[in-house]
């Protein structure tokens, strides 16, 4: 994609580029049109087309005055790039897209509606003239991206908090895989199942970025957010430089304790007696128990919404300190000990009594009982008391 005509700002507070380039209207298609194909036919991750009547008005107006050369606003493309790159980036010779810069790594975080009305205009119009102002924020990592689309999109049509963050999901797929060798995120074209401890699907990650970012164990993520302040909660731990590299940090955690426990294999296996729990590999099967667990160490970490803490740093050292003393503790042991120590009689006893909604029981059952965990600073003989919490 050829460019001119740049004005480059450095963000201090996100750190990350901001580059206004000019470009070929049929070049930007071109490297858009690769996305769309790769994510069946849309941005993975923006909004729909907006359906209502008002909406379809003003697109037909945006589509009738392209084909009379309207200029658009800018669109804004966030791309990452490895911290080599970043360091060494030079505006002055950012003229085309760098060859290291995958299609993962770019992501469209403004602008879905317009750039939808150029694909439909463009049957119907020769475009082989024609520029268009894009806007692209350079950054190292998916954090400042996802920082930059919640500033973005607030106070707009009302996106789904979800949708916003999959725009740059690829991205941060692509990073936990670097950051954690051993935990396996599948999408949802993957078709697979989780048959061992470390593997987990894509949309529950997904989840868990959010319960971790709002510090709330309840996150509605179907319907359209409608709560500003889970939106301002989100928008502050993002505003974190090491927000997303805490989060990794507490994947590693879950990965290694759900490893850990699934070396205890259950031998009672009694007929006709179900049992939520029954091996280890189970705990963190449970959406619930993961989302309790982000959820506990969110709000430990960062204080409860609408709190800001000065020693975060200091309280996440402190969790993943004495999360690893544990963990050196329970590999001394054998299964049964890890059996011991999990204690699923108690915790199949005590989450059998729920009550109205399951999945929200569970999930704030889970959230004490990790809490309780991590007040004890993982310094206990089983998690007996864990499960007794609530």
């Amino acid at each position: 994609m050829v460019m001119k005509n740049q004005f480059v700002l450095k963000d201090e507070r996100a750190d990350c580029y901001s580059v206004m380039k000019v470009v070929p209207v049929e070049n930007y298609l071109d490297t858009v049109k690769k996305v769309y194909k790769n994510r069946q036919g849309g941005l993975e991750g923006q909004r729909d087309t907006l359906k209502t009547s008002t909406a379809v008005r003003i697109r037909k107006r945006m589509i009738e005055d392209l084909k009379k050369g309207t200029v658009l606003p800018p669109v804004v493309i966030g791309m990452v790039v490895s911290d080599d790159e970043f360091e060494n980036f030079d505006p002055s010779s950012f003229d085309t897209l760098p060859d290291s810069i995958s299609e993962d790594n770019i992501s469209i975080i403004d602008g879905m509606q317009r750039t939808s009305a150029l694909f439909d205009v463009q049957d119907d119009a020769d475009l082989s003239d024609r520029e268009m102002r894009v806007e692209y924020w350079i950054a190292r990592s998916t954090n400042s991206l996802v920082y930059r689309m919640l500033i973005l999109n607030t106070g707009q049509v009302p996106w789904n908090l979800r949708r916003q963050i999959e725009v740059v999901f690829r991205t941060m797929i692509r990073e936990i895989d670097a950051e954690i060798p051993d935990m396996e995120v599948w999408e949802a074209d993957d078709k697979k199942r989780r048959k061992a401890p470390g593997q987990f699907q894509a949309n529950e990650i997904i989840e868990l970025f959010l319960v971790f970012g709002s510090r709330k164990e309840k996150i509605d993520v179907k319907e359209r957010l409608a709560d500003e302040f889970t939106r301002l909660d989100f928008i502050e731990a993002t505003s974190e430089r090491k927000f997303t590299q805490t989060f990794y940090g507490f994947l590693k955690l879950l990965v290694r304790f759900d490893k850990m426990f699934g070396n205890y294999e259950c031998e009672d296996k009694e007929e006709g007696v179900k049992k939520r729990f029954r091996s280890g590999k189970d705990l963190f099967a449970s959406q619930p128990a993961r989302v309790g667990f982000a959820a506990a160490v969110a709000v430990h970490v960062f204080g409860r919404p609408g709190l800001y803490r000065e020693d975060r740093e200091e309280r996440w050292k402190a969790i993943r300190e004495n999360a690893e003393n544990l963990l050196d503790l329970l590999q001394e042991g054998n299964s049964a000990d890890i059996g011991d120590f999990l204690d699923f009689t108690t915790l199949n006893e005590a989450i059998s009594r729920s009550s109205g909604k399951v999945g929200d029981f569970e999930r704030k059952f889970f959230s004490e009982a990790f809490k309780v965990l991590i007040e004890e600073e993982f310094d206990i003989d089983d998690m007996r008391p864990c499960w007794r919490a609530y």
